[in-house]
């Protein structure tokens, strides 16, 4: 699985920008501008600095699936509807690579000098800083696969 640093910032940053604004995913319904905003949303929650989500998580989420995923023995399903924070409305804000680049950086930022103070995630309960890294890049394949890059 691929680490979480500059090099990966600047890759996930090159093949965002390859996709076109009005590219059809390959599953589910977000616009590449809707999934760019998705991705900035969850590093900013990540980072506490998002909408509170409740706790949608089960013992099997947070238990088995968790590790899995950390692992990476289990890729994230297509068509998995996400949870939105109460507020949010129902889609993602549209945002784009300037955005998406500036926020990934920040979150790099924190996890080197050792300041991210990990916040729940709503499904799979207390991540520490690794298992963020490791959900984010997760996380951002997943999305990117979904438009072909």
């Amino acid at each position: 699985m691929r680490a979480f640093d500059h090099d990966y910032v600047v890759e996930v940053v090159r093949r965002v920008e390859r996709v076109k604004p009005f590219a059809n995913p390959a599953w589910g319904t977000l616009t590449p501008p809707e999934m760019v905003g998705h991705l900035v949303e969850t590093l900013r929650y990540s980072m506490g600095r998002g909408e509170p989500y409740e706790d949608v998580g089960s013992w099997f989420t947070k238990h088995v699936l968790r590790r899995l995923l950390r692992w990476g023995l289990l890729r994230i399903p297509k068509n998995i509807q996400a949870p939105r924070a109460p507020g949010m409305g129902p889609r993602p804000r549209p945002s784009d690579s300037e955005t998406l680049h500036a926020v990934l950086e920040e979150y790099l930022g924190l996890v080197q000098a050792g300041e991210l103070t990990p916040v729940q995630h709503p499904i799979l309960g207390n991540l520490d800083v690794d298992e963020w890294a490791r959900l984010h890049v997760l996380h951002t394949e997943h999305h990117l696969r979904q438009f072909g890059v």
